[in-house]
């Protein structure tokens, strides 16, 4: 009694203490509930054990014949109830789903009448009675056989969520950066997704931490609707992926998955011989054709001066020699050509054969008891190690992926529990390259600018990790009560290191072979074809970065089951960042910030985030409600220009102010969040929802932090932004069809407001690049962009949702979305210090169709299992069991664009889209069993019927040929000689090729 007493004054003293963070243990756990019965009379059965086999987990009924149990983790089990006198009855099969309640009823019978134990297969619920927004999930089985690369491949298999063209997810129109995904309750924050010295350009698939080895996953919930007080700091939705504890026995699995190298965009191949430079210049027959100009680029006529003017006297020995030296200068230049355009090891300006690497991927999971008692000591291990090739020419070549989480669970004493989970992730890749789209894959924006692919190096490497670790203690005061607190640290990097280059900056006289013949790079000629591709001019490549950032996080979660009609939860949270960012873009100098010499951006800084929430879950028979209120509240922790018209620049070559110093301090900012879902489930076959709430989040590191000179300040970020808001709206009805068929409908409004766009300022330190005119006393005045919540938007949709509610033989889930997204924009575009000029420039509220719209979006998810011992049987052997076929097929509406005729109306927005975008992947994967052990073999097939799609346009040019003549940037068109079709055909189509995938797996 003494010691629990102890235990219960420590656990309330830790709640506390520990009111923080939005980071660990965030709905982890599903709840178990129902009612035992005596068979035959139908009266409940007090007293009665029920257990989750394999476990210490269970509870006892009540004087109703009812049980509740709480915190189970997500997962298939089976539940075995058991009462003296009773004989028992065990159900398998039973799904526990993360934040769900699972109801699970028993018929016990007299053990006179029925001597052995029972065994029933659950039966999955119809309906899902306390669902109150729209929500998918998915299991491990599920996972596994769907064609996906990784767990962030789960987010393309529901209509709701959609993809960026640099690899960034939002949620029925939101923004990036608008998805609370969590990986065993802990938040994947990005710190850092700016490009360096680039204000306001993200850089290429920014969520590559989401993608987590699929061995390792228990379940995956997509929740796309709105979403309970517990999840905060985000506008579209949450991503719950809940990781495996280990089971009782040791058990492992490890796979290999290959693809092999090829040419994986369209068109030719970028080196091809038959390309329009190899034409011009890839034969020495041509380079003496055009022998006069070249004499005059190679200088031959003033380095040879003393030769040169003697040839007009007409000797033949001059003659004889300058033809020598002719020879050899353009045969020298043609094989330097040669050298700096061929593929190769040894290319120094990084030319090589792209299509040479292939794709090969290492995977491990690994888990069970550490210690004879199985549910003491538990592990679970997951590896992954994937290396992919670039579908273009890039400094990296090859991107390596890398993830690996050990979770450890630890249960000393009854009523105590401990998780400690550490992870590693890293990724190694470019800034512009890594997303499925062509636009963001490498050689980044051809067209407009011209191209790189001879000049690869010109940009650095990226090398991004975190390294986290947290500690979970979950105390269980009662069997209906429990109180969890978590500890976290995540340590994020991100850099870019400085490289000289080969080129023509740091090479001296490499025009000369007589004097220079192991020169490796051909100066600035017309050989070069420099309106077509990036003469080399680098000193060093063109960006460097160093961000840095500590963040420490704390949570603590109230849990008690008052009732069992009421469960009552409430938590605080506590972020804390310390954060050190420097960066520059075309600048070999790391002190740029001081200095001309390109842009520089540099930020230090310590924000806070603190949130509380309480919520109530009520569960009656007709009507199941979730209510709850959050509260939010943070402070970037930085210093900001007293006067935003006049701050003070303190580097060179700027506009000739050093403005004021003075500085003040960032400001708090406070929200209060109420939200209530209402499901209202009618017998076993239909059930209607109703959920309102309000969403925010603050604004990103780089939006609030960002400080970017150039010869003066052209960017400074806003920490006073105010947090980005969004009202949710939806009605759904749950329908079932049939025995075995589910309906879902939902419609829904999303309303934001307070968004954040840019706002350009007039002052007297921004930019001298960007003059502004002149103040009433005839001041000069510059631009510098600074962000404000000046916009706003809005999404109106349906979806529908068809699937089969049992996974049996066949399985499928078909989900369609039809949306709408606008959004706008209001006040100032340019604010001056004169507020009069201001007002001039205010904008006219006007709203338009979102260029990230999508009105369609159709996902269908097919699959076929033939199970063990089952297909036809040949000798004995059935070559078809343990076999798992599946197929999925994507289907939206192309982006919108803008293209006017002078019929239509000037200001007009967004009215034209590109065609529908399509694909099917297949995934097929075979079990061989013997014994405890299994082998797998698989093939997973991505694009398997080679569809394309248009890539969106970027020159007026090439937009115009494409809406009056349907010329994509690989047909010439009118005019063969444009940049984008002669050294940018690849971009004509955006999506991947085919690619056929080989697994080869080993479990026990």
């Amino acid at each position: 009694m003494l010691k629990h007493k102890i235990y219960s004054r420590l656990a309330a003293i830790l709640f506390l203490l520990l009111c923080s963070s939005n980071v660990l243990a965030q709905g982890q756990y599903g709840k178990l509930v129902g009612k035992i019965t005596d068979a035959n009379t139908g009266e409940p059965l007090i007293g009665a054990n029920v257990i989750i086999t394999g476990t210490n987990i269970g509870a006892a009924t009540d004087l109703d014949g009812n049980y509740i149990i709480l915190r189970i983790p997500p997962a298939s089990y089976s539940l075995t109830a058991s009462l003296i006198g009773y004989a028992k009855v065990t159900m398998t099969g039973v799904q526990v789903i993360v934040d769900r309640t699972t109801e699970v009823n028993f018929k016990l019978t007299d053990e006179t009448i029925q001597l052995q134990q029972v065994v029933v297969v659950a039966k999955k619920p119809k309906i899902i009675r306390d669902q109150t927004s729209t929500s998918n999930t998915l299991t491990q089985e599920q996972i596994e056989a769907a064609p996906i690369e990784g767990i962030r491949g789960t987010l393309d298999l529901t209509s709701g969520f959609q993809k960026s063209a640099t690899g960034n997810y939002s949620i029925r129109g939101s923004g990036s950066y608008e998805v609370n995904f969590q990986i065993n309750g802990v938040e994947q924050v990005n710190s850092a997704t700016n490009a360096p010295g680039a204000f306001g350009t993200e850089k290429a698939n920014n969520s590559w931490k989401y993608d987590v080895n699929p061995l390792g996953v228990s379940q995956v919930q997509l929740i796309t609707g709105g979403f309970s007080p517990e999840y905060g700091n985000a506008q579209g939705g949450v991503v719950k992926v809940v990781l495996k504890e280990g089971s009782p026995k040791l058990s492992g699995d490890f796979r290999v998955e290959y693809r092999p190298a090829g040419q994986y965009h369209y068109g030719t191949y970028l080196y091809d011989k038959s390309n329009f430079e190899w034409q011009q210049w890839g034969t020495i027959d041509n380079w003496f054709k055009r022998e006069g100009q070249i004499i005059k680029e190679l200088k031959l006529d003033q380095r040879y001066k003393w030769l040169y003017e003697r040839l007009s006297v007409g000797n033949p020995q001059d003659s004889v020699l300058w033809r020598e030296i002719v020879n050899r200068e353009i045969s020298w230049a043609y094989n330097t050509w040669l050298q700096n355009h061929t593929p190769g090891d040894d290319n120094p300006l990084g030319v090589y054969d792209y299509r040479d690497n292939a794709y090969t991927r290492y995977m491990v999971g690994i888990g069970g008891p550490l210690g004879k008692d199985p549910n003491l000591l538990k592990f679970f291990f997951s590896g992954e190690y994937r290396s992919n090739p670039t579908r273009l020419p890039t400094p990296e070549k090859v991107q390596v992926y890398q993830n690996y989480i050990l979770n450890l669970i630890f249960n000393p004493i009854q009523g105590h529990k401990f998780k400690f989970m550490g992870s590693y992730q890293s990724y190694r890749g470019g800034i512009w390259s890594g997303s499925d789209d062509i636009r963001w894959s490498g050689l980044a924006f051809t067209p407009p600018g011209v191209s790189t692919k001879y000049y690869v190096t010109t940009d650095p490497v990226r090398e991004e990790r975190t390294v986290a670790q947290s500690l979970n203690w979950i105390f269980v005061p009662t069997d209906l009560s429990y109180i969890e607190a978590t500890v976290s640290h995540q340590y994020e990097t991100y850099q870019l290191p400085y490289e000289y280059l080969a080129g023509t900056v740091n090479q001296v006289d490499r025009l000369d072979s007589l004097y220079d013949p192991a020169g490796t790079v051909l100066l600035d000629g017309s050989w070069w074809n420099t309106e077509y591709f990036r003469p080399l001019i680098n000193a060093s490549t063109n960006y460097y970065q160093d961000t840095r950032t500590n963040h420490w996080s704390i949570n603590t979660d109230y849990t008690n089951q008052l009732n069992k009609f009421h469960q009552l939860k409430a938590g605080l949270r506590f972020f804390y960042w310390d954060m050190i960012n420097n960066g520059v873009n075309s600048s070999y100098q790391a002190n740029s910030y001081l200095t001309r010499s390109g842009f520089a951006e540099y930020y230090r800084a310590f924000p806070v985030l603190g949130a509380f929430y309480i919520q109530d879950k009520m569960e009656y028979e007709g009507i199941i409600a979730n209510f709850g209120v959050r509260g939010e509240t943070y402070n970037f922790q930085t210093d900001i220009p007293a006067d935003k018209f006049n701050p003070f620049y303190q580097g060179t070559n700027g506009p000739g102010k050093v403005g004021d110093p003075a500085t003040v301090k960032s400001n708090t900012k406070y929200l209060l969040l109420p939200r209530f879902g209402l499901s209202f489930p009618i017998g076993e076959s239909t059930a209607f929802r109703f959920q309102y709430g309000h969403f925010a989040s603050m604004p990103t590191f780089s939006q609030a932090l960002s400080r970017r000179t150039e010869s003066g300040w052209t960017g400074i970020g806003n920490p006073n932004l105010n947090p980005k808001k969004t009202i949710q709206y939806e009605f759904g009805l749950q329908q079932v069809l049939g025995e075995n068929h589910r309906l879902d409908v939902a419609l829904y409004y999303n309303d934001r407001a307070s968004q954040i766009g840019l706002l350009r300022v007039a002052s007297f330190t921004g930019s001298r690049n960007r003059p502004a005119g002149f103040t009433n006393d005839n001041q000069p005045l510059y631009l510098y962009t600074t962000f404000d919540n000046n916009t706003y938007g809005a999404t109106v949709g349906i979806d529908v949702t068809f699937e089969t509610i049992t996974l049996d033989r066949w399985s499928y889930r078909l989900s369609y979305s039809l949306s709408q997204t606008s959004e706008g924009s209001y006040g100032a575009s340019t604010v001056f210090p004169d507020n009069y000029r201001s007002r001039e420039t205010r904008e006219f509220s006007n709203s338009y169709i979102s260029g990230s719209d999508r009105t369609h979006s159709f996902r269908g998810l097919i699959q076929y299992n033939i199970k063990e011992g089952e297909g036809f049987e040949i000798f004995g052997f059935r070559p078809l069991e343990s076999t798992i076929a599946s197929l999925t097929y994507t289907a939206q509406s192309g982006t919108p664009f803008t293209y006017t005729t002078v019929f239509e109306k000037i200001g007009t927005v967004n009215n034209r889209r590109y065609p529908l975008e399509s694909s099917f992947d297949f995934n097929l994967t075979k079990n061989i069993r013997f014994d405890n052990y299994k082998i797998l073999i698989g093939v997973r097939i991505m694009n398997l019927f080679n569809n394309r799609w248009i890539t969106p346009m970027t020159t007026k040019e090439d937009l115009n040929n494409w809406v009056e003549q349907g010329v994509t940037m690989a047909d010439p068109g009118n005019d063969p000689s444009r940049l984008s079709y002669l050294v940018a055909p690849y971009r004509a189509f955006r999506n991947i090729p085919r690619q056929i995938f080989f697994t080869l797996g080993f479990g026990f």
